[in-house]
């Protein structure tokens, strides 16, 4: 009987040695993929349009988008911008990374499915069809359930060629 324990301890030795030498770098890679995951969930969004100069608002008032973000560094978006007419802006998608000390880089993008004039009278300056880029840089700071955000926005036309440049501003709270 203590002869087949004397054998089976190596093993269990060799069997421990594994485990711990598997299951530290394990532990260490995902610590490091833990890091800025805060932003994961859905948030709704207020989002106003201002000129990228001098941060005046475009508009009189905020409009409502709501951002999904999950595991992995993908997103979906949708908004209620009042700019563009009923259908004409598709659900963006788009993918986001942590950049450290709380702040985040998100790139997403919109099919435009078709074209309108310009309205004035609807803070409406006309859309070609083609696509809506939006680059942000999100930053929480002292609460998790809620974050701001500055954004550059690109339109493009259906042959990729840029024709509307333009900025905006957002706040956020955990849905």
């Amino acid at each position: 009987m203590q002869s087949n324990l004397w054998k089976a301890l190596p093993v269990l030795g060799l069997a421990a040695v594994i485990m711990l030498a598997c299951g530290l770098p394990a532990a260490a890679q995902s610590e490091n993929q833990n890091q800025g995951l805060e932003l994961v969930g859905t948030w709704r969004v207020q989002v106003t349009q201002v000129d990228c100069q001098t941060g005046v608002p475009l508009s009189p008032t905020a409009f409502p988008s709501l951002l999904t973000f999950a595991f992995g560094g993908t997103m979906a978006e949708d908004t209620t911008n009042p700019a563009f007419g009923p259908g004409q802006r598709g659900a963006g998608q788009g993918v986001w990374r942590y950049e450290g000390h709380r702040t985040y880089r998100v790139r997403s993008v919109a099919f435009i499915n078709y074209t309108t004039p310009p309205n004035p009278a609807a803070h409406n300056p006309g859309f070609e069809a083609g696509e809506q880029t939006i680059v942000q840089t999100i930053t929480f700071k002292d609460d998790r359930d809620a974050w701001t955000s500055v954004a550059s926005i690109e339109f493009t036309d259906a042959t990729g060629a840029v024709y509307r440049q333009g900025c905006a501003v957002a706040s956020a709270q955990r849905f």
